[in-house]
């Protein structure tokens, strides 16, 4: 949309600056072809003020009247006649007089003899505001206007005219190459901000994958810990308990606690086996996940900050739901993350209202889970960047926990999207192939 908004405003900038030069020309055109017109009347003007002034009883009207036929009739002014000079008499026409001669003028065949051509819309000629004479319609509607003096003490009319600009003339094909230009330059600009940006984002992965590393292995340590927690506080109980048993001289009661001590033992040992595996990263064995039961080991995992922050964990998961094939800790890796933005995301909420849910649906050979919950949902640049490596919306985070997940979604082939769900909060769904089988 905002594609849009700049290739119309820079389509319309261009495109008003080009009909306005345009029509600036056509005015200029139309100026000039207006002063001729004024040079040529005043010039006929003119002459008819140096007739009248040369006319005598001996002239030839005839003549006269061939030369000049904007001079309808002419009479001699009697010798006691105080007629003024100029007298309109309708029409067009004129009476032009000195103290002995009269000339009836015709305005329109004044200017039907001036050689220049002209396209105005409207012309008139006009004496002490009232007009003489006008040729066309739109004097008052005329975009363009000229009005100006004869300098004549015998005719000071006032020559009008009017005309709009010839919309034919206008460059609209100019108009159009502009926007397709912009229209073309902002496509490839975008693309090449996308490319740039693309390439800003492998550069990312690949400097700070390390870093990503790191904060993987955090997690998984984070997990560990809670993990070993169990089974070393088992330990210890029974050891103590066995040893106290030993001191009493009861040893057969001691023994079975010391084997139950050594299974928490093998325990640490497996849970240690995966950790070194995950820590490698190099030949994953994949094997038949049963993503139920994942789930369950991730809330576990988080009991701690679940019961904390008293949040509901709502389990949707089929019971029919298909095993996918993929790396377990993976999967742990991919949950862990989710679960723990949505904790996060609602740690701020009134006791008992914080919830997270997952539910899933498999068909066509893919798995599709659907991860929400009750938070305020992701901001507009959260949902744009939020699988970009070191964005954050927490002063204490680094930004790499949405990357890494991300990254773990594609290894298992699949995809992850983000969006807000309307009345409830940020939902996260992932698809995954069940035919990926990798060793």
């Amino acid at each position: 949309m905002l594609k849009v908004g700049l290739w119309l405003f820079l389509s319309l900038l261009s495109g008003s600056g080009v009909i306005i030069y345009a029509l600036q020309q056509q005015y200029e055109e139309q100026s000039v072809t207006y002063r001729i017109l004024y040079r040529e009347v005043t010039v006929k003007l003119s002459q008819l003020e140096t007739v009248l002034s040369l006319l005598s009883v001996t002239s030839d009207p005839a003549i006269v009247q061939q030369k000049f036929p904007q001079i309808v009739a002419w009479k001699p002014v009697p010798k006691a006649d105080t007629n003024p000079t100029l007298m309109p008499t309708g029409e067009g026409t004129y009476w032009l007089a000195n103290p002995n001669f009269s000339l009836l003028i015709d305005l329109g065949t004044l200017l039907a003899d001036i050689p220049q051509s002209h396209n105005f819309r409207h012309i008139s000629l006009s004496w002490r505001n009232t007009p003489l004479f006008e040729q066309g319609k739109g004097a008052q509607t005329s975009y363009w206007r000229w009005d100006k003096g004869v300098n004549s003490a015998l005719q000071p009319f006032e020559l009008s005219a009017g005309n709009d600009p010839d919309m034919a003339r206008l460059p609209w094909l100019m108009c159009i190459l502009l926007s397709a230009f912009w229209a073309v330059m902002i496509y490839f600009i975008g693309q090449y901000r996308l490319q740039k940006h693309q390439h800003h984002i492998a550069v990312l992965r690949e400097h700070f994958s390390q870093l990503t590393r790191l904060n993987a292995m955090g997690e998984i340590t984070a997990g560990m810990v809670h993990e070993l927690n169990q089974p070393l506080t088992a330990i210890l109980s029974y050891n103590q308990t066995a040893l106290r048993l030993i001191n009493q001289q009861q040893p057969d009661q001691a023994a079975p606690l010391l084997d139950a001590a050594v299974i928490q033992i093998k325990r640490i040992g497996t849970l240690l086996l995966q950790f070194r595996q995950k820590l490698a990263h190099d030949h994953v064995v994949y094997q038949q996940v049963d993503l139920h039961q994942v789930w369950l080991r991730v809330t576990m995992l988080l009991e701690e900050e679940i019961s904390r922050g008293k949040v509901k964990i709502i389990n949707r998961l089929p019971a029919t739901l298909p095993a996918l094939w993929a790396d377990p800790l993976q999967v742990e890796q991919i949950f862990h993350n989710i679960v723990t933005n949505a904790i996060q995301a609602q740690q701020h909420h009134n006791p008992g209202r914080a919830w997270i849910a997952i539910d899933a649906e498999h068909a066509d050979q893919t798995i599709r889970l659907r991860i929400t919950d009750g938070g305020p949902g992701l901001s507009d640049q959260a949902l744009q960047q939020i699988f970009i490596p070191f964005f954050t919306t927490r002063q204490e985070g680094l930004g790499l926990g949405m990357a890494l997940t991300e990254t773990l979604v594609q290894r298992l082939d699949g995809t992850i999207t983000a969006e807000n769900i309307a009345s409830q909060g940020a939902c996260f769904t992932l698809c995954f192939p069940l035919n990926t089988q990798e060793e």
